[in-house]
């Protein structure tokens, strides 16, 4: 009788614990849902209107530090800059005159490098003969379009990349983004605006955004990684990260985004 006994009170402290633990986890699940935190999770997903996240995005890109320009802006840094496209254009002549011209008119200099590979593979010789007239030199300027240059001119690195990057700049200005500024470099002005654009032109821009890919993933893993940039400067990463001298190196990476 007593062992029953001890088995009656025994279930009945157990059944009174279980109720006890079991009000206390329903009220606490009503209260997190009553007071709002599952609401307070997503506040801040919602602290903004749809307006504001979608310009935010936007605006992303446009505020994005270029770290090529960063580094070549910096005395410390600049040097490595300069060799690492000494070493894609085999040519410290070009790196530095294509550099400086995509600094001071504040172009992408892998877009840059990307649109001189296309036109010219860097061969500042370069001629490609059309219809009625000729396109010379590294950026491939048209005859017809640029009537002030002599025809030494078109063959000189240095005039060359000015005229090439600066109407480089004029078209994307004028058309609004990278991909509709490197259709007017290459198919004009008016085939663009007119709805006009060639196939030819579109894989045309495909190619130097691939090439441009290339050069920015090459950048990163070569050389931005070997440097810090802060509070408006630029330092080493490691005390041997501004020694290092890239013109002889070679860069399989970059290798699969050319196109013979």
């Amino acid at each position: 009788m007593i062992r029953r006994k001890t088995v009656y009170v025994v279930s009945v402290v157990f059944v009174v614990v279980l109720g006890v633990g079991a009000s206390i986890y329903f009220s606490k699940s009503f209260d997190a849902s009553f007071f709002g935190s599952t609401v307070e999770d997503k506040t801040e997903w919602v602290a903004m209107h749809p307006k504001e996240y979608r310009d935010a995005i936007i605006n992303a890109k446009k505020e994005k530090i270029d770290l090529v320009l960063a580094l070549y802006r910096d005395p410390l840094s600049r040097d490595s800059v300069i060799g690492f496209f000494e070493a894609i254009t085999q040519s410290r002549q070009i790196a530095e005159v294509i550099l400086k011209y995509a600094d001071e008119f504040e172009v992408s200099p892998s877009l840059v490098f990307a649109l001189a590979w296309e036109e010219s593979r860097y061969n500042p010789r370069a001629v490609n003969k059309n219809k009625a007239s000729i396109d010379r030199g590294l950026f491939q300027l048209n005859s017809k379009s640029f009537t002030s240059l002599k025809e030494e001119d078109f063959f000189n690195p240095d005039i060359n990349s000015r005229y090439g990057v600066a109407h480089l700049r004029w078209c994307l200005d004028l058309a609004g983004s990278e991909v509709a500024g490197l259709a007017m470099y290459n198919a004009g002005t008016t085939r663009v605006r007119s709805d006009s654009t060639p196939k030819s032109t579109l894989d045309y821009i495909s190619r130097i955004q691939n090439f441009q890919a290339g050069i920015d993933q090459l950048f990163q893993q070569e050389l931005a990684s070997r440097w810090i940039i802060a509070d408006g400067g630029v330092r080493p990463a490691s005390p041997k990260a501004g020694e290092s001298r890239l013109a002889s190196v070679r860069f399989p990476l970059l290798n699969a985004f050319r196109q013979p």
